[in-house]
């Protein structure tokens, strides 16, 4: 049997890390304003010079936190590159009040693996680029969520009001976790988080387009192009096609972008028992997700890295992954398996870091009439055209990869040395056994 290897990671090295990490993603990461996010701070530039309510279709209540750096960005004409940083202020208040809430709970080297991991791995690293508002409501419902599940529900229901405010398709993902959570302790309160979130955007839905029902998304759809159903308005799109290509496209799909998702060794599914019920409330909530927005005419994201309006997924993938590679399976093929995850996991972070929409400018072409390529083909995929067509890095950006290398080593060491000590092991047993066979006859 394969010894066990050191599984702790001090304190003073995690937080190092960790520290490290913040000031690498908010000097040397590539920021910029673009897309959903340009238009929520015109609207909210709009606003502070007074100009009214802003009456863009995008909910606002994610990006109104941000209005200080919008002021603090005006005394020195530099407003883009404070907004620009602001999901990483909102990662860095993320990373503190899940240690809070799961501190006691995890064991002290899975918890430090799975802070470490979420700025290295799967889908955050990106979303930390820019001011899009998935960030918030991705930190925002999975603080809420561990809050309720320890106890802290007048805490939960506050950051799962304004998280889900803040991504209104997620409702029903919030409805699935707290029916689930109603059901098992017969408590009524869990109509708490949906009351207040649903009031919450009917009341800005009020404010902004002066009827609670109407949310500027009437009629909202694409281009027509050479998909069946594409340029048809709302939830139009077949759940049958959808989610599917959420979980398994190789442009948007989860299986490529969280592959700690996947993960159920019996070893690292022990190592997080005792968070089990956060976890369940984590991966229902993405479940809702995932139906609500396969069916979304958009079901992509847009022409976006990667599925952005799944980036939540991001904190059970990396919360699993990292409970894998402290406490890894015992057999060789099960360790490869975690091993290959972890590979994909920490590419799929260095990538949406640094990367981004690489060559992909061929899926615009023509009102996006072979967007399509960009979703299903494997050589078009972001995650892959790095490759195909070979990218270039500037300088800074090895920074980046060299943080999200070393920190995944490290936290990763259990796997690491239980795999190669395991490989070394079945391979000497391999060639014993062939070196002892029958000699060929005629």
């Amino acid at each position: 049997m394969v010894g066990t290897p050191q599984r702790q990671i001090p304190d003073r090295v995690a937080w190092g890390l960790l520290a490290l990490g913040l000031l690498v993603f908010f000097f040397v990461l590539p920021h910029g304003i673009e897309g959903d996010g340009r238009l929520r701070l015109d609207a909210l530039q709009g606003w502070l010079a007074g100009h009214g309510i802003p009456d863009t279709k995008f909910p606002l209540i994610g990006s109104v936190p941000s209005i200080p750096l919008i002021l603090l960005g005006r005394l020195g004409d530099s407003t883009e590159f404070w907004v620009s940083r602001y999901n990483v202020i909102v990662y860095a208040a993320g990373i503190g009040l899940l240690y809070v809430l799961l501190r006691g709970r995890l064991p002290n080297d899975v918890l430090a693996a799975f802070l470490l991991l979420l700025g290295t791995t799967a889908m955050l690293p990106n979303s930390l680029t820019g001011f899009g508002a998935e960030t918030f409501s991705a930190i925002t419902v999975a603080t809420g969520l561990a809050a309720w599940s320890t106890g802290r529900w007048k805490s939960g229901t506050v950051l799962l009001g304004v998280g889900v405010a803040n991504l209104p398709a997620s409702l029903v993902g919030l409805a699935l976790a707290m029916g689930w959570w109603a059901w098992r302790m017969k408590r009524v309160r869990a109509l708490a988080p949906l009351v207040l979130s649903a009031g919450l955007w009917l009341l800005e839905n009020t404010l902004r387009h002066k009827s609670p029902f109407s949310t500027g998304y009437e009629n909202d759809h694409g281009f027509q192009t050479l998909l069946p159903y594409s340029g048809l308005p709302g939830f139009s799109y077949p759940t049958f096609f959808g989610v599917p290509s959420l979980l398994f496209s190789f442009g948007k799909g989860l299986l490529f972008f969280t592959p700690g998702l996947f993960l159920a060794f019996g070893r690292g599914l022990e190592a997080v028992r005792s968070v089990s019920q956060v976890l369940a409330l984590w991966m229902l909530y993405l479940a809702g997700m995932v139906l609500v927005y396969g069916t979304w005419w958009a079901w992509y994201g847009g022409f976006t890295w990667g599925p952005r309006f799944l980036t939540f997924a991001s904190l059970p993938a990396s919360l699993l992954l990292a409970a894998q590679v402290r406490r890894p399976p015992r057999s060789l093929v099960a360790m490869t398996v975690v091993l290959a995850a972890l590979l994909l996991s920490v590419w799929v972070g260095i990538d949406g870091a640094t990367f981004g929409r690489y060559a992909q400018a061929q899926c615009q072409a023509n009102h996006y009439y072979l967007e399509a390529f960009c979703w299903y083909v494997p050589e078009f995929s972001v995650l892959w055209t790095p490759f195909v067509f070979r990218g270039q890095l500037w300088w800074t950006y090895y920074v980046v990869v060299a943080y999200a290398l070393g920190v995944t080593g490290y936290v990763a060491y259990p796997l690491l040395r239980h795999w190669a000590v395991t490989a070394w092991r079945d391979l000497g047993l391999a060639m014993a056994a062939y070196r002892r066979r029958s000699p060929w006859g005629f």
